[in-house]
């Protein structure tokens, strides 16, 4: 187990906190195993098609892909009396009971990492004693990306020329207006990171978001103050307000961050327009 500065391991999902110790400061605790949180610092499994080749021996070479995490987190409560020890059982058993999906919070030697999950089966509830119960619950999280802090950095637009002229050479040149303010994200995790980009502002034309080196998404719908639009790189969607606007994406040259690598993207309306774009990205660890 790999402790934070305090020497504690620390979970916190649906209000709750685990620690790998107990403090002896708080009445009412939830107490991890030393093998507790199984599934998180190990590596996610790999799925592919087997396809076996006629006639011959061996199969197809068919794309593999990660699967989704099955996280078991086990411990012990420690309450004040049975009372006490009933109540933190109903708020145990009753996480995520409404078959969402919640941010658990791991944090380790002061590096705090979030993970999206929710049940998996069912939570286990032990007596002990009047006031000491076990527990496990096991978690599912569909993506196996395991994720840092957000960071959102801004680029502003005010007042753009408009009437771009997309280069076909590459670094791609976008005929940047001088009011462009040049931002850099930074993916300081082991896999590829997938910013999103939400435009806000009045675009009646649309725009363009590149990496600047050979990928670009074009979004040719109408951006408002009121309906902002977001380029979620990894899900490969565009929507507004919530409804999905795909349909108006013309360039679809996904990209990302690479592990350890820092990039400068680019946000450049088609025509004349006001607003800014928020790029949003993760540190993503695998």
């Amino acid at each position: 187990m790999i402790l934070n500065q305090d020497g504690r391991l620390l979970v916190e999902l649906g209000g709750l906190e685990f620690f790998s110790s107990r403090l002896y400061s708080k009445e009412a605790q939830y107490v991890l195993d030393a093998d507790a949180i199984t599934g998180w610092l190990d590596g996610p499994g790999i799925r592919r098609d087997a396809t076996p080749r006629l006639a011959v021996d061996g199969d197809f070479y068919e794309p593999a892909y990660k699967s989704g995490r099955l996280i078991s987190v086990t411990g012990t409560a420690v309450a004040k009396d049975s009372a006490q020890l009933q109540g933190m059982r109903d708020e145990f058993i009753g996480l995520m009971s409404d078959g969402s999906y919640q941010w658990m919070a791991v944090t380790t030697e002061n590096v705090r990492r979030y993970s999206l999950v929710g049940l998996e089966g069912k939570p286990s509830w032990v007596l002990l004693s009047s006031n000491v119960a076990s527990f496990k619950v096991d978690l599912y999280a569909p993506d196996p990306r395991i994720y840092g802090e957000l960071q959102t950095v801004n680029i502003s637009q005010a007042g753009n020329s408009g009437n771009l002229t997309f280069q076909l050479t590459y670094p791609l040149n976008y005929n940047r207006s001088a009011n462009d303010v040049i931002q850099s994200v930074t993916n300081n995790g082991n896999t590829r990171a997938y910013p999103k980009f939400r435009v806000t502002g009045g675009f009646n034309e649309g725009f363009t978001v590149t990496d600047n080196v050979n990928g670009r998404v074009t979004y040719a719908g109408i951006v408002t103050m009121q309906a902002p639009v977001e380029i979620d790189m990894a899900t490969a969607t565009a929507t507004q307000n919530g409804v999905d606007k795909s349909t108006l994406l013309t360039v679809r040259d996904w990209f990302w961050v690479k592990p350890g690598e820092t990039m400068t993207p680019t946000f450049i309306p088609t025509k004349d327009g006001n607003g800014w774009c928020d790029i949003i990205v993760r540190d993503t660890w695998i």
